[in-house]
């Protein structure tokens, strides 16, 4: 008499043992997991390796320096200027992030037709265009000498602008600049968003009196805080990175460091000066950074669910 085998699952229940759904889960994590480690995992440990070494990308490293990179850092005032300018921009760059976008988005979700998808894939063009091709239409329009920027403000009788060459003029215009990225691709976040809202709730909200204010006030903005406390917290920590091109391209850092941020900072040491254990060093003082930073929001978060 053979013995039955027994089966893979609860013969009571159907449910497969918790052992074997994770043992067939391997197969599809696995692709994710080596893509991590090669392109995120990989790179940051061997950030931290180059970190305490002295190495010019140029040949071998030449030896261990310890904290030498950090402490050099730490005393460079380009380095300072840097960090404040990223948080310059975090700053100057969070309306563009959420308010603009988040208006913009309304606006056009509540007449919805034809009109408003016009609208909307006119806003979504500087998302299309590559960012290195749309910086270098912005240096041609902004060229002190014959650009349209200064053609435009000359008949008005306006003196011409050195907008990229003036330390008051040039952060404004890369900020101004990657803003119009930033809040057409924000505005198709929201408009996404926007389009999980049921539109019967604003019909019958209006048949009982209510105004369009109140409308956005009381039942369209309150289903979008998540969503703007997302994108708010990305454009404090992309800021940076979201300017990097536009600075690369339009200013290099300058005139006298006004536009340098902490990104273009580390290219600039590690590609230009090839001091690439000192850029490591910067980046790790990134990461240091912002890891700490997501660590005091997860504690906060945590704090306020318990309070």
């Amino acid at each position: 008499m053979t013995a039955v085998p027994r089966p893979p699952w609860d013969s009571a229940t159907g449910d497969v043992p918790r052992r074997r759904r994770a043992s067939g889960a391997w197969p599809y994590i696995t692709p994710l997991l080596v893509m991590l480690g090669v392109w995120i995992y990989g790179p940051t440990l061997a950030t931290l390796v180059l970190s305490v070494l002295d190495w010019n990308l140029t040949g071998p490293p030449a030896g261990f320096v310890g904290l030498d990179n950090f402490a050099r850092l730490v005393r460079e005032p380009e380095f300072g200027q840097a960090a404040r300018q990223t948080l310059l921009y975090a700053l100057a760059l969070l309306p563009f992030s959420t308010i603009v976008p988040l208006v913009l988005a309304i606006m056009l979700w509540l007449r919805p037709g034809r009109a408003s998808a016009i609208y909307r894939s006119l806003l979504f063009v500087p998302v299309m265009v590559a960012p290195v091709a749309l910086a270098v239409s912005w240096r041609f329009l902004l060229n002190p000498l014959n650009g349209l920027a200064n053609k435009v403000i000359g008949w008005f009788g306006l003196p011409a602008v050195n907008w990229l060459g003036d330390p008051a003029t040039a952060l404004l215009v890369i900020v101004v600049v990657t803003a119009a990225r930033v809040v057409a691709f924000n505005m198709l976040l929201y408009s996404a968003a926007l389009a999980t809202i049921d539109r019967r709730t604003i019909e019958a909200a209006r048949l009982e009196g209510a105004t369009s204010g109140e409308v956005v006030s009381f039942i369209v903005a309150p289903q979008l805080v998540r969503t703007t406390v997302l994108l708010g917290l990305l454009s404090i920590v992309l800021a940076g990175q979201w300017a990097f091109t536009n600075i690369s391209v339009l200013t290099q850092g300058g005139p006298d460091g006004v536009t340098d941020n902490i990104y273009y900072r580390v290219y600039t040491l590690g590609f230009e000066f090839f001091e690439t254990g000192t850029a490591s060093a910067a980046s790790v003082l990134v990461l240091a950074f912002f890891g700490l930073a997501a660590l005091a929001a997860a504690a906060t978060r945590r704090r306020r669910g318990t309070a």
